[in-house]
């Protein structure tokens, strides 16, 4: 805008002499009424006057299509009088469409990389506040916690007024996790809130991987997403090492904790759960992504325990789980359960409120069941159900015989002191159903001990799949 501006301001002045000065009157009132005066000046500093001469050039296209299009508006003595009336409208409104350009224009890197906060050297430095991931998404969650029965758009009004109140410009350091996502983990947990980068400046289009430190202007809170920043900028080490760093407590609202391998939880047959313990395994509607990425819908299993709690992910046999390691390690699975009728209330470890409503109760088998038929399960994800090109599909087949042999599955890596699980394709081999649980053994002493539950004579649940007959 700036630079269209000055554009219009130079071919009128060259194009008709009569209106230069009524020109150049409404070019300098522009100027001053919207901060401008030391525009340029300032953008050498924070990017460099190498930077500011390849912005010129990567727009001077632009500007030639405006110079075409100001020529058709008629002759120059009736246009340029008419487009000097032009710079005091909202057309070229810069306070009104960037309303903190001030504030944007004071962190970021100077052309020799000393910051520009407020100046430069440490007392600049001294003036700016850096937080870390953690501790946004920790003053995050405690901002929604009180409004959790408000709803979502109540969370994120009272989330981005909380933002505000760090000032228009923050700073955040943080690791890169995925496209423009900075964010903060440790072996077992991350962040519930990441940070959001959007329209980086001077960078590349995505942050650059690894630890980073970026300032950027508050655009929105999103409780599904976290903290959104626009007109982010990557500072350099030297510029962040020179900020203070914010003393914001990081509460455990702040985290939430990470699935785990399966593998870490299996324990030799007989050292997890007594099937006494076991109230019963039940499945509720819910929806996932299909092949193509269409929505389906699908009916996963949860096993609820005598002891009144609940864990949603089941894949070993429960014999084989070290359900006291996985309270630990993912307590994001477990919940409380108290029974309302035919259904369930849960109240899961993040402080989450859910109703359980039961859609059936796979079973479990007796020892020695037989089972009998070919039962595949599919899966997948992609674009073409929204009209794009990518398709993706997973699928897995297991066919069982009254003689206690099967074909098809697989072996995934891992293993105990006890087991060796191998990391090939299993051809098939004998199986042996027990309570809630499928051993299946292959060659070379390969063996799985997984969760195992009957809806009826079409549906199994294998491990953490369902399977359905293959008619």
């Amino acid at each position: 805008m700036y630079l269209s501006a000055t554009f219009i301001r130079d071919s009128c002045v060259k194009r008709d002499p009569a209106s230069a000065v009524r020109v150049n009157q409404s070019y300098a009132a522009w100027l001053a009424a919207q901060n401008l005066g030391t525009f340029e000046a300032q953008l050498g500093k924070k990017f460099g006057t190498d930077q500011v001469k390849a912005l010129r050039q990567e727009i001077s296209g632009q500007l030639a299509v405006l110079d075409t299009a100001l020529q058709k508006l008629g002759p120059a003595s009736q246009a340029c009088p008419a487009l000097a009336t032009q710079f005091s409208s909202d057309t070229f409104d810069v306070r009104k469409k960037v309303p903190n350009l001030a504030a944007l224009l004071t962190v970021g890197r100077g052309p020799s990389g000393t910051t520009a906060a407020s100046g430069s050297g440490s007392s600049a430095g001294a003036s700016v506040t850096v937080y870390s991931v953690a501790q946004l998404s920790s003053l995050m969650a405690q901002t929604v916690a009180p409004l959790r029965s408000a709803g979502t758009r109540a969370q994120e009004a009272a989330g981005l007024k909380k933002l505000q109140t760090l000032g228009k410009v923050i700073v955040v350091s943080g690791t890169t996790k995925r496209r423009r996502s900075i964010t903060q983990a440790d072996d077992r947990r991350e962040v519930r809130y990441d940070v959001y980068c959007y329209d980086m400046h001077n960078d590349a289009a995505d942050p650059p991987q690894g630890q980073v430190t970026v300032a950027g202007r508050i655009r929105e809170f999103d409780a599904s997403l976290g903290v959104v920043l626009e007109d982010c900028v990557v500072l350099s080490a030297g510029q962040s090492a020179q900020f203070k760093k914010s003393t914001l407590a990081v509460v455990d609202a702040a985290w939430q904790f990470k699935s785990q391998p399966y593998e870490k939880f299996l324990v030799p047959a007989g050292q997890g759960l007594k099937d006494s313990e076991i109230l019963g395994a039940y499945m509720e509607q819910s929806s996932a992504v299909g092949v193509g990425g269409m929505t389906i819908t699908t009916y996963p299993v949860s096993l609820f325990l005598k002891d009144g709690t609940v864990f949603n992910d089941p894949y070993w046999a429960p014999t084989s789980f070290n359900f006291k390691l996985s309270r630990q390690l993912e307590p994001q699975k477990w919940g409380k359960w108290t029974r309302q009728g035919n259904n369930f209330t849960i109240k899961w470890s993040d402080g989450r409120t859910d109703t359980f409503i039961v859609k059936g109760a796979p079973k479990a088998l007796p020892a020695g069941t037989r089972l009998s038929g070919t039962f595949e399960t599919i899966s997948g994800g992609g674009t073409t159900s929204l009209g794009g090109d990518t398709i993706v599909v997973s699928s897995g087949t297991y066919t069982f015989r009254p003689d206690g042999t099967f074909t098809g599955g697989s072996f995934g890596g891992g293993g105990d002191s006890s087991v060796t699980v191998g990391s090939s394709r299993a051809s098939g081999g004998t199986y042996s159903v027990s309570g809630y649980g499928i051993t299946l053994r292959g060659s070379a002493s390969q063996e799985r001990r997984l969760f195992f539950a009957r809806y009826n004579d079409d549906m199994l649940y294998i491990g953490s799949s369902t399977y359905t007959r293959d008619r």
